[in-house]
């Protein structure tokens, strides 16, 4: 609200009696609960139907002269051409006066009133005698209307009731520009998030490559974490986060030699030792980038061990972190499964064997248990 509409606002506030100011200022309330553009702009004209007495409404925003439909009261009948929700402002002229002008346009008995087409349109499928367009004001630009109606009879309004739609356009004005504001906010971030993912599923892309000659590896048991650890109770808040660091898992391999890294047979002590690093260079990289910490846990532990025989830690039982003990499993499973330069890949049932051999040495029992089910509901189809 800039300095001219506050003195207005003040202005207005001074003429309202206490009962209806006590009114205003829980609607006020109401609109500031939520950032949510549709329930904003249910709240708004529930309350304006209700302030100013009458018994039907509907609120428009308004984007480049095209008028979008936001909420009525009651609700829309299934008869209203669907040509109405989104329509152009020049088909509505009562409403490009309001807009126009800046000023509540009212029409005492819309029955004898001049209406364009459109206009007949809503105010015979709503029965409306009495019409009220106030225009929603911000920054001196229009960024609304409200349509408000009474049926059956024509309704005079007083100066009291002009003055609370006035108050109260203020209040939804601001609540519409916030909940607007926190719309593109979010879209902003979601592309930008989408962009970052994008990145990771490159660099996970490129690293399984360099490591496996392929592009799949990564990719299988992303997926399959991501199933297992939502078959285990983890939120689904936490899921994207779980995603990312399945993907990035082997980021840290990105600072041991391909000499090393692809080797085709066994590799000895010393070369051991080193590719033995690339969780801890791992952390390195990613504790860098905020966004990626809440994604650490794998790429830095998926290679500890339940009994504490793994590395880089020896970190034993539940000191490991569960999005970790819940990857050990399937990246030994896909590893297992997969043709490696050393060896053929292992039938899926010698796998699953092993792994559950391994239930309380080398992996948690409980996952181990979960992603048994999940094989074998797979393998079922």
């Amino acid at each position: 609200m800039d300095p001219i509409e506050f003195v207005a606002y003040e202005k207005l506030t001074t003429r309202i009696p206490a009962k209806e100011l006590s009114t205003l200022l829980k609607v006020s309330s109401s609109l500031a609960s939520t950032m949510d553009l549709t329930q904003v702009l249910q709240i708004a004209i529930e309350n304006a139907v209700e302030l100013v007495g009458l018994d039907t409404g509907a609120i428009y925003t308004l984007e480049n002269k095209v008028l979008l439909l936001g909420a009525t009261v009651p609700p829309l009948s299934s008869e209203l051409p669907k040509e109405l929700i989104v329509t152009n402002l020049e088909d509505h002229p009562h409403i490009q006066e309001a807009v126009t002008t800046k000023a509540p346009v009212y029409l005492p008995d819309a029955r004898i009133a001049p209406l364009s087409a459109a206009e007949k349109v809503i105010v015979d499928s709503r029965g409306l005698v009495s019409v009220l367009y106030f225009p929603l004001i911000l920054k001196d630009n229009v960024i609304g209307i409200f349509i408000l109606g009474a049926s059956n009879e024509v309704r005079q309004l007083t100066v009291s009731e002009i003055d609370l739609s006035h108050i109260l356009s203020f209040q939804v004005s601001l609540a519409i520009a916030n909940a607007q504001l926190y719309k593109k906010a979010q879209e902003a971030i979601t592309g930008i998030t989408q962009a970052y993912d994008a990145t990771l599923e490159g660099w996970s892309r490129v690293l399984d490559m360099r490591d496996h000659g392929t592009d799949e590896h990564t990719h299988r048991v992303t997926d399959l974490t991501v199933a297992l650890a939502s078959r285990m109770g983890i939120p689904d808040s936490q899921l994207a986060d779980i995603r990312r660091g399945a993907l990035l898992h082997d980021i840290g391999k990105i600072g041991i030699p391909d000499s090393i890294l692809q080797k085709p047979g066994e590799l000895d002590e010393s070369e051991r030792a080193i590719m033995q690093t690339h969780p801890e260079k791992a952390l390195q990289i990613l504790m860098q980038i905020d966004y990626l910490l809440p994604a650490i846990d794998i790429p830095y532990c998926h290679h500890e061990k339940w009994d504490g025989t793994g590395y880089p830690r020896k970190l034993k039982g539940e000191e490991i972190p569960l999005v970790a003990r819940i990857f050990a499993v399937v990246d030994v499973y896909d590893a297992l499964t997969s043709d490696r330069p050393y060896r053929k890949a292992w039938r899926k049932e010698r796998a699953i064997e092993y792994i559950q051999q391994q239930s309380g040495q080398h992996f948690f029992p409980d996952a181990v248990d979960a992603f048994t089910k999940i094989v074998a509901e797979r393998e079922q189809g």
